[in-house]
């Protein structure tokens, strides 16, 4: 299976190796930090043996890649000449764009009604594309020129810039209550917990969308603001966004740069653009970029499934014994970024492990199958122990919603969709056609009416399933669009730009920028400088009330100023920082009710009526143990009822809240 990516400079070897380094050095971690979990030991002592392994895993990459001799040199075949004399591909492939083009408008316009046209069209679409690609011949003459030095610096400019950019966008996201607190708990308790720290202290199982304690991510945060002895949110919202924002960008660069058959540059090109403006929803493209790039989970679609893509085309091209080692070690990094990897890697593997099965490379297939394994065994131990959990379980959602909160709606969806039935043709012949092919059938097998909502039942989760989708490397698809050249008669270079510059033009002018906020419109993230990425008040706020109190008990206050506690400190606790958590934790339901009801009782936002009764009040406080309640000060009638439902005092102000304390010796 002959597939080579160009000549590569020095500048993208070294940046590779990097990007390489940074994979097996993490999975090093997840097993430590693992094995950190299992004993309770100190993180003082698994983060001196991990970093004394660092060094030891670039050396293990220095062998194995002396030993592989480079990359293979073998001509490579430009997709597009291929079809010259080959009139019966020729028809496959009219009939599939078109068909392409009628799905891709279809899923973009409305919006579910029709989607068993929208499948069916899609499964047409797909068929011919795939079987025009895959039997067109492998070699025709026509090679890939070289990527000059310019274009390797124009990769690592932008790279650059969009880290920088990483800094100075403050999106705050509701699902740091669990993650950053999870990083400031590891590095205040020095040891990795494993149950939940958000409101009790490991007494219950945690709250998480999936019930799955495999975080490893959150924990190496941790570790490293214990090392370096800075707050844990500083380490997640200063250091990893750019480090990993650069990686991600480099990662699809490299993915690219395998794949694509003509204009890589102007390709990656248009993949960036669409990052930065596919911010529909919480789950597409562009909110799993740069303005969330502290979370584990984000950092796996951005940076490791195109990295992932970019080993199993290596792979599949030469079975060598550093891609081999990658391969291992991502499987072990998948499910310490994120318990979703238990279902989302395997999907990422099969669509190389198909290619292997048809062919019979039995060796290979091994070593791809136990890659795959890795998260899934892990993944699904972890729920022997902790069940799972999904606030959304007991809701009944079809295909289309599954669908979209991926690739989004309208223009956004369409160019997704076109990208991913277009692919097989567009990348270069062999492996990455392969591929490309197999993406597109997990896909449609994922999307067929019915195949997911049964899976839900299987599973009894919902909406994480969502994340099955992740197996399409969108930006990657859609920027290879811009390969396709038309009106030769413009010349070789305007044929190409002309189309991309179109591409680019569309999306800015139709898509969402990951800058504005998709619910608030006209709402920007842009800051004037780097800032923890939440509420400044509130993080002020927070640190005011833990400056002033000294007491083991929990605090109640207004949601979003516990949810900056959270982020603070592990003790004291808040109430609740969050109710969706509190509903996926392991503590008793009547015990999940009270800290809702308490919530709801000092909420200055009245929509949180009907406030609980005075008794209610009463026995909640005392259930459980609450030692200081701040209330803003325009609600005089909730500070009356505080002091009237027990021993609590005013103890001091804090930013527009009067804070009482509870004083026992006063009962």
């Amino acid at each position: 299976m002959p597939s080579a990516e160009p000549e590569s400079s020095s500048l993208s070897r070294a940046l590779d190796f990097l990007s390489d380094w940074t994979l097996l050095s993490y999975a090093v971690w997840t097993l430590l930090a693992y094995l950190g979990m299992a004993t309770g030991a100190r993180v003082s002592i698994l983060v001196p043996a991990w970093l004394a392994t660092v060094p030891l895993a670039a050396l293990a990459l220095v062998v194995l890649g002396r030993r592989t001799g480079g990359p293979p040199s073998e001509r490579v075949p430009a997709s597009g000449e291929i079809l010259r004399g080959s009139q019966r591909l020729g028809y496959l492939l009219g009939a599939g764009i078109a068909l392409a083009l009628v799905s891709a408008v279809l899923a973009g316009t409305t919006r579910g009604q029709a989607w068993p046209v929208v499948w069916g069209t899609a499964v047409l679409a797909f068929g011919f594309i795939s079987t025009a690609a895959l039997l067109r011949p492998e070699r025709a003459e026509g090679t890939v020129p070289p990527l000059g030095r310019l274009s390797h610096l124009f990769a690592v400019c932008v790279g650059f810039a969009l880290a920088v950019m990483s800094l100075f966008l403050n999106r705050g996201s509701a699902d740091d209550v669990f993650y950053v607190n999870r990083a400031t708990a590891t590095a205040q308790l020095n040891r990795i917990p494993v149950r939940d720290v958000l409101v009790t202290n490991e007494q219950v199982d945690p709250a998480s969308g999936v019930g799955l304690p495999v975080d490893s991510f959150s924990a190496l945060q941790g570790a490293m603001a214990r090392l370096f002895d800075v707050a844990a949110p500083s380490i997640a919202y200063y250091v990893t966004p750019p480090l990993f924002t650069f990686l991600a960008v480099w990662a699809l660069w490299r993915l690219l740069r395998l794949w694509a058959s003509r204009a890589t540059t102007v390709c990656f090109a248009v993949g960036v653009a669409y990052l930065l403006f596919s911010a529909q929803f919480n789950l597409t493209a562009g909110s799993f970029f740069l303005n969330r790039m502290w979370q584990g989970k984000v950092i796996f679609v951005a940076w490791l499934v195109p990295t992932l893509y970019v080993l199993l085309t290596k792979w599949l091209a030469r079975h060598d014994g550093a891609t081999a080692l990658l391969l291992l070690a991502a499987g072990v990094s998948s499910i310490g970024l994120t318990g979703s990897a238990t279902f989302a890697v395997p999907l990422i593997f099969a669509t190389a492990g198909l290619a292997l099965l048809v062919r019979r490379y039995w060796p290979a297939l091994a070593l791809v199958a136990g890659a795959a394994s890795i998260p899934f065994v892990i993944g699904f131990a972890a729920t022997r122990v902790y069940p799972l959990s999904d606030a959304l379980s007991g809701h009944r959602y079809g295909p289309p919603w599954f669908f979209h909160s991926v690739f989004g709606v309208g223009l956004v969806c369409a160019l997704g969709l076109l990208g991913l039935w277009a692919a097989p043709w567009l990348v270069r012949p062999g492996p990455p056609a392969l591929i490309a092919a197999g993406i597109g059938a997990v896909t449609i097998l994922l999307l067929a009416p019915g195949f997911l909502p049964a899976l839900t039942e299987l599973a009894g989760i919902q909406g994480a399933l969502r994340r099955t989708l992740w197996v399409v490397p969108l930006p990657a698809v859609v920027g290879l669009l811009a390969s396709v050249r038309v009106g030769g008669w413009m010349g070789r270079r305007w044929s190409v730009a002309v189309p991309a510059a179109a591409l680019v033009a569309l999306l800015i002018g139709f898509g969402q920028p990951l800058w504005d906020s998709h619910t608030q419109p006209g709402q920007s993230f842009w800051t004037s400088r780097p800032l923890w990425k939440t509420s400044q008040g509130r993080i002020a706020e927070a640190r005011t009330i833990l400056s002033r109190y000294h007491g083991p008990g929990p605090i109640l206050a207004d949601e979003p100023i516990m949810a900056a506690i959270s982020l603070v400190t592990v003790q004291p606790k808040a109430v609740n920082p969050r109710r969706w958590y509190i509903r996926l934790t392991g503590e008793p339901q009547a015990t999940k009710e009270e800290r809702i009801r308490l919530t709801a009782f000092v909420a200055a936002d009245t929509s949180e009526l009907p406030r609980p009764s005075p008794q209610q009040v009463r026995e909640d406080l005392t259930h459980l143990q609450v030692d200081l309640v701040c209330v803003d000060d325009s609600l005089q009638d909730v500070i009356r009822e505080v002091e009237a439902a027990g021993p609590y005092e005013p103890a001091f102000r804090a930013r527009g809240h009067i804070c009482l304390e509870r004083n026992d010796s006063a009962a």
